[in-house]
């Protein structure tokens, strides 16, 4: 494993500054390669936090067991791509609370993988999602030409919308956002030129990407 040594800003320092430090972050990336395999959050020489990503070839539940050596609180990611999405799993782990993880799954378009549409919880026995506590949202440009979340929905048990609420009035001024439902899903449609069906319902990724 290759290390890099970074500040609290992302700054790359060496082994000698990083160590003088009350708090940094310790990058490790696989040999001859960019790939990141795990980051150390430390303060005072102790390892507070670690986020894990992991690959199809690992044994989790050995890399389980390697985090717990190091730390009480880590997150397991596991990304996969479907269809023009990126779905990545992550599995948070609270020792000093639980020893079962939250999960949950975070979904972005391939073009953009800064600005998630969907992220979902999953229920640590069934392993479905729980729907209610499911969040999407869909972006587009300010006036500044500044992505941003547009419209951000949530939803009821069954899976249907329970709210959409429309940024595009007055980003800004929360009292001149709109707020549209399931049964008045078709009006909020109507100020929109493309399909924004995916977000009608807490499915986790949109028909067309289930049919391939």
């Amino acid at each position: 494993m290759r290390k890099v040594y970074k500040n609290i800003f992302g700054e790359i320092i060496s082994k000698s500054k990083a160590v003088k430090l009350s708090e940094y972050h310790l990058y490790y990336y696989e040999e001859g390669s960019d790939f990141l395999k795990e980051i150390e959050f430390i303060n005072e020489d102790s390892v507070y936090n670690i986020n894990y990503f992991l690959s199809d070839r690992e044994d989790e539940a050995k890399v389980v067991d390697y985090l717990k050596e190091k730390s009480d609180f880590f997150d397991i990611e596991k990304k996969e791509t479907a269809d023009g999405f990126i779905i990545s799993t992550n599995k948070l782990y609270s020792l000093s609370v639980d020893d079962l993880p939250l999960i949950s799954k975070t979904v972005f378009k391939t073009d953009d993988p800064e600005n998630f549409i969907c992220s979902q919880v999953i229920d640590n026995e069934t392993h479905q999602p729980q729907l209610e506590r499911t969040i999407k949202c869909w972006y587009t440009n300010d006036e500044n030409g500044e992505k941003y979340a547009a419209i951000e929905c949530s939803y009821q048990e069954d899976g249907k919308l329970e709210l959409a609420v429309d940024k595009t009035p007055d980003p800004d001024h929360e009292e001149n956002w709109i707020h549209y439902d399931y049964d008045t899903f078709q009006d909020l449609q109507a100020q929109i030129s493309t399909d924004i069906s995916y977000y009608k319902t807490a499915a986790l990724l949109p028909k067309e990407a289930y049919q391939q």
